[in-house]
């Protein structure tokens, strides 16, 4: 059995929420779900965001950093499958979007809302790891539970 048949059903075993990330560039809407996301400091609250690579929303954090990030309960779910193929523009316009006054684009249905500013980012194999400050947020809907995933490899999505 090499390396990877032997570390991969444990790797996958590292629960982690679901979340989905939006930011706005050049006047287009941009989102995607992710799931390698953590709290990263209390003073200033900071999170950590792993995006692999390609992926459409990096032109925005790279750029003016600004994103936004949904944080998913279990009634979350048509949210979720909204996202869960990758970008998907109709989302902004299947699912309501509240205001806010840093125009990124958020979720009303979301359980829980973050506004951030990339801060440092770093290689990290096939993803990069963006480090970002919270600006701003907001728990929108009281008495949910997290969406949580644990996958069966440690090696795939």
């Amino acid at each position: 059995m090499n390396l990877a048949e032997r570390i991969g059903p444990a790797l996958g075993k590292i629960p982690s929420g679901l979340f989905i990330a939006t930011a706005t560039l050049n006047g287009a809407r941009m989102g995607m779900l992710c799931s390698f996301v953590e709290q990263a400091g209390f003073q200033p609250p900071m999170i950590s965001m792993a995006v692999g690579h390609g992926r459409p929303i990096i032109e925005a954090l790279d750029g003016p950093g600004l994103f936004g990030l949904h944080i998913l309960g279990k009634e979350n779910t048509p949210l979720l499958k909204a996202f869960a193929r990758g970008d998907n523009p109709t989302a902004f316009t299947e699912h309501a979007l509240i205001e806010n006054a840093h125009g990124v684009p958020q979720f009303a249905d979301a359980w829980a809302f973050l506004v951030a500013k990339v801060a440092g980012r770093l290689s990290a194999g096939d993803h990069t790891l963006y480090l970002a400050e919270v600006l701003d947020g907001a728990l929108q809907k009281e008495g949910q539970e997290p969406q949580v995933r644990v996958r069966a490899n440690g090696f795939g999505y």
